[in-house]
């Protein structure tokens, strides 16, 4: 069990490089990096759009790719946070990881929401976003020794707090 305390942030590592990508390619190609979101949600392909509406696609495929900014922002942070201050036990950086459960379900409840088109599948966010969300959940609650002793003081790295009520 304690090798999987030290290495389960390989899996959290694989999650927020999948983000990074998914965001690059989102930046690059737009709307026709998966047309499966445009196709679950509104039953219509990117090219579908395009041809009923050369203003609407433009609009889709600005909203993806700003959106792909995003990701990349969100990819790059949270690796950033991963490979220096979570791979030296601060405590602060496994509790700004639980922002990858928490920003993987707000995806799936925002589709679910949203709604799907008739008779259409769910986009393959309504699918990986649940995933996401509780294997990262699993993966942070597995490498919790790490950073909480049975006290609750740190084990490694980072400032630990004094007890509340502890004088100064």
């Amino acid at each position: 069990m304690a090798w999987l305390q030290r290495h389960a942030w390989w899996g959290l590592l694989a999650f927020t490089l999948l983000i990074l990508f998914f965001g690059i390619g989102d930046v690059i190609i737009g709307v026709e990096w998966d047309p499966g979101i445009p196709l679950g949600l509104a039953g219509l392909t990117p090219a579908q759009v395009a041809n009923e509406s050369a203003p609407a696609y433009r609009l889709l495929d600005f909203g993806v790719r700003i959106g792909g900014a995003n990701l990349t922002v969100i990819g790059t942070l949270l690796t950033t946070v991963l490979l220096v201050p979570f791979r030296r036990g601060e405590r602060w950086a496994w509790w700004a990881m639980w922002v990858l459960p928490a920003w993987a379900l707000s995806v799936f409840m925002l589709y679910l929401a949203f709604g799907v088109a008739p008779g259409q599948a769910p986009p393959p966010p309504m699918i990986s976003g649940p995933i996401f969300a509780a294997i990262s959940a699993a993966i942070l609650l597995i490498s919790a020794p790490r950073f909480f002793g049975a006290q609750g003081r740190a084990v490694s790295g980072g400032a630990s707090r004094p007890p509340t009520g502890a004088a100064d």
